[in-house]
């Protein structure tokens, strides 16, 4: 009975995950699946689900999520976002620079419809270059990705750290690598060729913001940028530096970015756009995958085929590398592959070197089968935007492909080498 209900919970959890329902339900209906086929009682299912609630951590990634909501809202409402951006372009001072700079920027924030933000400004941009849309498209999605293995407010990183008992800094660590190789081939694969037009050269200092135009430009853009993205920098500040919980930190970014907004007599956000921005559902998801995890991990089931497949010749190794890239591809969701598939792959009681090794390859293969899903609504909203076929972003970003896999190709054999 235990196999068949985590049977159909994977299924499940695939099924629904590409039928689009929220995150949230998908993890709920998953968890009471293996819940009831646990062989456990009632009440000890009962009594699973609420210490997987209340424990310290789940209560700690709920408030993180919660608050990366309420912040990237915050700074969207009031305008912040786009004054940050365009203090950065302008101090950049160049077209492939900014380029490549506004998507990363905005994809710090993983505000509602992110890509579709990031998509106007970066044709914008590329206005003054002699780039196809296709091409355009594909930037986009490529330079706002790279942040997914830095940037210590990314969701995906923060229950990686959970799930495995590791902290985000350790993660970003091992990882970075992964921003470089996306950020280096996706210049040389779509800008490093790249000329201006020559009836566009107005066009592109204007879109620059004048910095090589006018006196004090790249300063003025500088102080811009250093502004209205203060609550920004502020809170990775109190983060990174002061060790303070995620939650913490960005919320005394949101009440910078308040006192901003006073300061200078702008409109107070809507309740109903924080409420929205909140997404609640997505807060909710954790605490089901806090359960989910809590009834993977007492469950005879994951071990039995884990040792089942290691004496068919399957490394524990290998499904660490081959899982994540095929749940990945049909969930189109990196979060919830990690939220599944880390409890089953990474023991515990592994060392941290071990665990982290292990999760180098989760962490890079399900981020390459989410980007390349067809399902992935960055991928959606960004192909819409530029009125081009999804198809043409493997023909286009077949390189970055190439570079994640041969990527995880070394933190495989790094991994190969500590089990």
């Amino acid at each position: 009975m235990q196999y068949v209900g985590v049977t159909a919970a994977f299924v499940l959890i695939m099924y629904l995950s590409v039928k689009k329902m929220s995150l949230s339900k998908v993890m709920f209906i998953a968890t009471v699946v293996i819940a009831l086929t646990s062989g456990l009682t009632p009440g000890v299912i009962a009594s699973t689900v609420w210490s997987a609630f209340i424990e310290k951590g789940t209560l700690e990634l709920a408030a993180a999520v919660l608050t990366i909501g309420l912040f990237s809202t915050t700074m969207k409402e009031f305008g912040f976002l786009e004054k940050t951006v365009s203090g950065l372009a302008a101090f950049l001072g160049n077209v492939k620079a900014a380029i490549m700079a506004v998507p990363a920027l905005i994809g710090t924030m993983p505000v509602l419809g992110g890509a579709a933000l990031s998509a106007p400004l970066v044709d914008k941009l590329g206005s003054s270059l002699d780039l196809k849309p296709e091409t355009l498209a594909a930037a986009n999605l490529v330079f706002r990705h790279g942040m997914f293995f830095l940037f210590p407010f990314s969701p995906s990183l923060i229950l990686a750290a959970q799930l495995t008992g590791l902290t985000v800094s350790d993660l970003i660590k091992r990882l970075w690598p992964l921003s470089i190789v996306i950020w280096a081939l996706g210049y040389f694969a779509h800008l490093r060729k790249a000329k201006v037009i020559p009836a566009s050269a107005q066009a592109q200092a204007e879109t620059a913001a004048t910095a090589t135009a006018a006196p004090g430009g790249r300063l003025s853009g500088l102080v811009e940028f250093l502004k209205y993205g203060g609550p920004l920098i502020s809170a990775l500040l109190l983060g990174l530096l002061l060790k303070l919980p995620l939650w913490i930190a960005l919320l005394a970014g949101t009440a910078l970015a308040y006192g901003l907004g006073l300061y200078e007599k702008r409109e107070l956000p809507k309740p109903s756009a924080l409420l929205k921005g909140a997404n609640f559902s997505q807060v909710t998801a954790m605490f089901w995958i806090m359960a989910f995890k809590a009834f993977v991990t007492a469950s005879p089931v994951f071990p039995a085929l884990v040792s089942k497949a290691t004496e068919q010749g399957v490394s524990p190794a290998m499904m660490a590398l081959v899982l994540p890239l095929l749940f990945g591809f049909g969930s189109a969701s990196q979060t919830t592959t990690i939220g599944v598939l880390i409890p089953i792959l990474i023991p515990l009681g592994e060392s941290p070197a071990v665990r982290l090794a292990y999760l180098a390859v989760i962490y890079g293969a399900s981020f390459t089968a989410y980007f390349f899903s067809p399902l992935h609504m960055c991928q959606v909203l960004t192909c819409q935007y530029f009125k081009v076929d999804f198809t043409k972003m493997y023909r286009y970003n077949w390189t970055i492909l190439v570079g994640l896999l041969a990527s995880i190709g070394v933190y495989f054999a790094l991994l190969l080498r500590v089990v």
